[in-house]
């Protein structure tokens, strides 16, 4: 939710591993299986939304959103509808361009919102709604990447979290392990803007969310931190 990394494998094979920074009062629900319209989905529930901030489909989609568009923003005291039902929203429309031209926005809390698709060949699109105008862009989903929310850290720490990233895969192999390691350890000299990050626990991470490709399929690991446990789901 607040903190996202992308990094391919091949031209189906992809790892999508975020962090959810989150108040600790603000529950979730571990990620099930889920029917949405025709589709099966999986993802876990935000308990206070009914939404969530990441999910995977049978048909190979994948998306996460983070909080925040370009720069941090004036909260309001209400919106018309949860960023998490944005998420779930989403899965109605034919694809990612549909979305941006038909959906309503108005009255919703900025956002950042991240689609991998791998039905036949990688895509990555990026989908910003900053309070007032939507920008959309095609990423080159062969480049590794990470996104950091703007309501939480700002510039100088998103450069900071992009150094790391960038010597963590210098210095790394890939694999699952060595991904949610990245993610439960990078900057933790710097506890409030760590990847697993806690200010005065007010705000800390909650939770890892990875969605990996395996043999056409995907598959969700959720790992809570407190206290620690875990579940991984395959969509077959």
């Amino acid at each position: 939710m607040c903190t996202l990394s992308y990094l391919p494998l091949s031209e189906q094979q992809f790892f999508f591993t975020t962090n959810r920074d989150e108040s600790p009062s603000r529950k979730a629900q571990l990620p099930k299986l889920h029917t949405q319209g025709n589709s099966f989905v999986v993802y876990p529930k935000d308990e206070q939304s009914g939404g969530t901030w990441m999910l995977c489909s049978k048909e190979n989609i994948s998306v996460c959103l983070l909080n925040g568009a370009y720069v941090k923003h004036k909260h309001l005291t209400s919106y018309r509808k949860s960023r998490g039902i944005v998420v779930l929203d989403f899965l109605s429309f034919a694809s990612v361009i549909e979305f941006v031209r038909e959906y309503e926005f108005s009255e919703i809390e900025p956002f950042t919102m991240i689609v991998v698709s791998a039905k036949n060949i990688l895509t990555l699109e990026e989908i910003r709604w900053d309070g007032s105008s939507i920008h959309y862009r095609l990423l080159d989903p062969t480049l590794p990447r990470i996104w950091s929310s703007v309501t939480l850290y700002d510039s100088k720490v998103r450069e900071d979290r992009r150094k790391w990233f960038k010597l963590w895969m210098e210095t790394s192999r890939l694999s699952k392990e060595s991904i949610i390691d990245f993610h439960k350890n990078a900057g933790r000299k710097d506890p409030s803007n760590a990847l697993v990050m806690n200010r005065n626990d007010k705000v800390k991470t909650q939770s890892i969310t990875q969605i990996r490709s395996v043999n056409s399929n995907l598959l969700m690991y959720y790992e809570t931190l407190d206290p620690n446990s875990n579940i991984e789901i395959e969509i077959l």
